[in-house]
Formats: C-alpha cells, structure tokens, sequence
C-alpha cells in the first residue's frame, strides 16, 4: 500500500482520510439511538396496557437488546409492541429532523438569493463602485487615490 504525503507533510494512508468523520457520527448517533429505542419501546409497551416499566437507560440495555431481543428489556411483552413504538418514535423523528433540514434550506437559500449580485445589483455594493468622477473645473479638493488593480 502506499503512503502519500498531505499537504503539511503528514503521511496518509489512502482510504482512511474518512475514519474520524465516521467515528464522530457514530458516537453522535450512538446516544440518539439508545434514546429512541428506550422511549419508542417503552411507549409502544405502555400502548398496549403493561404500563410504563422501563428498562435502565444505558448502553447495557443497548446490548442486551441486540443480544437477547426485546424479551430482554421489556419481559413478557410483545415484540410487535415495542417495534412498533421504536418505529414510531424513528419516524416522528425523521419527519422532524427533515422539516428542520427543509427549513434550514429554504431560509439559507432566500439569504443566498438576497446576497447575488447576478441580478444587477452590483451597483449597490460599495466595494464595486466606480470612485465619483471629478468636475472638470477642478474644484474638488480631494486627492485622487490610485485605484488598486
């Protein structure tokens, strides 16, 4: 395999660039996904009548559900509950964090399409103006500065 050399003189291995960008989501994610799934699963068992008994909020109950299924965390209660619930909670969720990811877009492109100077409104913009021109008579006192090219 060989070894390339970024810009600052760090050697890179080709293909792992991406690792810390993963790493960090997944411990982003990690606690929002034990949180649906301990909300989803208890409310999807309270739904159903057996009341609201849930498990200890950490990443052993995670485990045990990966481990050993919803029998683990929720005992005696249908699995089709808690699935239910989590894929509930999962989809209330998603639909929020796309109307935000939505909302976040529109705002920035109305910001974006106010800010163009595509649509001729380059004129308004200090920084490209032309200096003001000098009356022929020579009664402006002001020096003239050398444009910067």
């Amino acid at each position: 395999m060989s070894v390339l050399k970024d810009r600052v003189g760090r050697e890179d291995v080709p293909g792992t660039a991406g690792f810390g960008l993963w790493l960090m989501t997944l411990v982003a994610l990690t606690p929002l996904a034990l949180t649906a799934v301990w909300l989803g699963g208890s409310l999807g068992v309270m739904l159903i009548g057996d009341g609201w008994n849930p498990p200890p909020f950490s990443l052993a109950s995670l485990t045990d559900l990966v481990g050993g299924g919803t029998g683990a965390l929720w005992p005696g209660s249908p699995t089709g509950a808690v699935v239910a619930g989590i894929s509930a909670l999962a989809g209330v969720l998603f639909a929020a964090a796309a109307l935000c990811f939505f909302a976040v877009d529109w705002a920035l492109a109305a910001i974006a399409a106010r800010r163009s100077l595509d649509d001729g409104s380059a004129h308004r913009c200090p920084h490209t103006r032309a200096p003001a021109p000098v009356p022929a008579g020579g009664s402006d006192t002001r020096a003239a500065a050398p444009l910067a090219s």
